[in-house]
């Protein structure tokens, strides 16, 4: 009784913990698909308007398409407001600040209507082209009960009425869902920025490898004078902060022309002192049998390393290339200095889009940072068991 009340308590911190350490990713989903009102209000909203399945039907009645919505050219979307008679509401689609000329707001006609038991807003484009997102701004007498047809993104008090305010009055189910992260996508070249991200982090793990393992099984297996001095001499460049290199690094980089190029991204991290140490410690993990017995049948240092060394040391190889992918794609200050055309820009400063002087758009914010990080969790899940056996077996923590 008393091991079961034990293990009963273990669970129990642990699922404790758990939650504790999940609790940021928990906030950071919650916030992306939260509207701004919701994003920057103090009272904390732990369940967003946008993921309660009753709105989600709500939304998908509003624009052309029931899953993305929208407003083709001649159609129009309406919006019933349900209100005794009296002071009607007035409605309007919002022009963006500072903008001569605004497609959507010049291209949209607004026209309130009394019905049987309330007010209808109808949005009609009389445009050529179809809109995918129609703001609208609705303003409604204080002192009449309000049951709007969606819950509205922003509600405040504007003298005698207060005003509703929708980013998008033709969402769709979808596009109401997920209205952050269609923002989110449409507001940098995404596409441009994983493919660096990607394709720099790919290279630093295959050449970081190849060039660790090499150091490493000199240093665990081939005997030569000075090795430990080698080693030590090694592990001290580890003790320098990253910080002091960063501007010798780059007049180096501006010397051999290689600012705002792949080489500048790619070739300062492509030795690491940590690969060496964690596979030197994975190779005098093997027994040394093995090597003995392979230099009796004739095999060199090279044979040993890609037939004997290299296919024990999967799990250490897989442990270093999860560090290694992780560190080259969640890099922010080094791609900051060396990169200046948005081409060569990673993921990372990408979310800088986001911030500004006037203030962040945390919704959207929030919503790029779940699709950036979204390829390293599922990278974790797959490689997991490697990446645990690889910490195990080389006594790191």
């Amino acid at each position: 009784m008393r091991f079961r009340l034990s293990l009963l308590g273990v669970h129990l911190v642990l699922l404790v913990g758990g939650g504790i350490m999940a609790f940021p990713f928990y906030w950071m989903l919650a916030t992306s698909f939260k509207s701004p009102q919701e994003a920057l209000q103090a009272q904390p909203v732990w369940v967003p308007e946008r993921i309660k399945p009753a709105n989600w039907f709500k939304a998908a009645r509003l624009g052309d398409s029931p899953l993305w919505g929208g407003l083709g050219p001649g159609r129009s979307a309406e919006l019933f407001f349900p209100g005794p008679e009296g002071l009607p509401p007035r409605a309007l689609v919002p022009r963006s600040p500072g903008a001569f000329f605004d497609p959507v707001a010049d291209g949209t006609k607004v026209e309130v209507a009394r019905g049987e038991g309330g007010w209808w807003v109808r949005l009609t484009n009389t445009g050529e082209a179809g809109f995918r997102r129609v703001p609208l701004v609705v303003l409604w007498p204080k002192g009449v009960p309000l049951e709007p047809p969606l819950p509205p993104d922003a509600l405040r008090s504007q003298g005698e009425y207060w005003r509703l305010e929708w980013v998008n009055a033709v969402p769709g189910a979808l596009g109401y869902v997920f209205h952050n992260y269609l923002e989110a996508w449409d507001a940098a070249p995404w596409g441009r920025y994983f493919f660096v991200s990607f394709f720099t982090a790919s290279v630093q793990v295959a050449v970081g490898l190849f060039l660790a393992a090499l150091a490493a099984f000199a240093l665990a297996r081939i005997p030569f004078p000075g090795k430990e001095a080698v080693f030590v001499l090694i592990l001290a460049t580890m003790m320098v902060p990253g910080e002091v290199l960063l501007i010798p690094n780059y007049v180096l980089l501006a010397r051999l022309g290689w600012l705002d190029t792949y080489y500048a991204l790619i070739v300062p991290w492509l030795a690491s002192v940590f690969g060496i140490f964690l596979l030197r410690q994975f190779y005098l993990s093997l027994p040394q049998d093995l090597f003995d017995a392979a230099r009796i049948d004739g095999a060199g240092y090279l044979t040993q390393l890609f037939r004997i060394a290299l296919p024990l040391s999967l799990p250490g190889l897989v442990s270093y290339g999860i560090f290694t992918f992780l560190g080259a794609y969640n890099a922010l200050l080094w791609p900051l200095i060396v990169t200046q055309s948005p081409e060569m820009r990673t993921v990372q400063l990408g979310l800088l889009a986001f911030v500004s002087e006037a203030g962040s758009d945390y919704g959207a914010l929030m919503a790029a940072s779940a699709f950036v990080i979204a390829p390293v969790v599922l990278g974790y899940f797959v490689a997991q068991r490697q990446f645990i056996q690889g910490i195990a077996r080389t006594g790191l923590k």
